[in-house]
């Protein structure tokens, strides 16, 4: 199945803000993070199709996956 990511602050680490991912059905938020190889860790806020989510959620074919970093400050 094919979705779409949008990745927001350090998680683009160089990378295109939206990009199109190519998962088997099935497949959760955690392995679209894994594939993109980003640390899990460093995924503050999962938004699919416009509903905050986990890692752990299946992810719908074509939907829309946006990842945000956990916001610091000092």
């Amino acid at each position: 199945m094919e979705i779409s990511v949008e990745l927001f602050g350090q998680l683009r680490k160089g990378q295109n803000k939206i990009l199109t991912v190519q998962l088997p059905v099935g497949s959760t938020v955690m392995d679209a993070v894994n594939q993109l190889g980003l640390d899990p860790e460093m995924v503050g806020m999962i938004i699919i199709n416009g509903i905050q989510s986990e890692l752990t959620d299946p992810l719908p074919t074509h939907c829309r996956l946006a990842l945000f970093p956990y916001i610091s400050g000092g």
